[in-house]
């Protein structure tokens, strides 16, 4: 039997792992990028990624696509495909976009965040599931993700910078 857990409730995944941070948040989206939002959510209603930490060091990297702008440093992640568990999921993202192979060592947090519709009065959920990752490997890849993904750049940082998407998330993980 196959596990699918792309649905899962926030609740129910928590209690696998027991004490792990909880945050919420509404956020609008341009109608420009409304739909390509909406349609990834519906394939899952997970997102996953690696809180991956070296010492005090933490990798980030920063994607060209979706960034209209600024272009933050964020931490690597993607969404949970069919079959996978939230913790396989996070590592093989984290593998995707860095090269680098990680051990899962928990569920550090859960992001539930409802985006609305910037024009209309439409809106839909999205959970993100955030886990402690610590590598195995210790090679960063050249030309990191896949084509699509247009990703510019990994790397490891003592201090998160000011353009990180979540930075209060990721200075609270980073504290404990």
């Amino acid at each position: 039997m196959s596990r699918d857990d792309r649905f899962l409730a926030p609740d129910d995944l928590a209690a696998r792992y027991g004490d792990v941070l909880r945050r919420s948040a509404t956020s609008d989206l341009p109608a420009d990028e409304w739909e390509d939002a909406r349609s990834r959510a519906a394939e899952s209603a997970w997102g996953v990624g690696g809180f991956v930490t070296q010492g005090s060091r933490v990798l980030l990297i920063r994607q060209g696509r979706r960034w209209s702008g600024s272009k933050p440093w964020i931490a690597p992640g993607g969404m949970l495909e069919v079959g996978e568990t939230h913790a396989e999921g996070a590592a093989r993202e984290v593998r995707e976009e860095t090269g680098l192979g990680v051990e899962i060592d928990g569920l550090a947090a859960i992001q539930e965040r409802t985006f609305v519709h910037e024009e209309e009065s439409r809106e839909f959920e999205f959970r993100f599931a955030m886990f402690d990752a610590t590598p195995t490997t210790a090679e960063l890849a050249t030309d990191p993700g896949f084509d699509d993904e247009d990703i510019l750049a990994v790397e490891w940082f003592e201090a998160l910078p000011e353009k990180t998407y979540e930075r209060d998330l990721l200075t609270a993980l980073k504290k404990r």
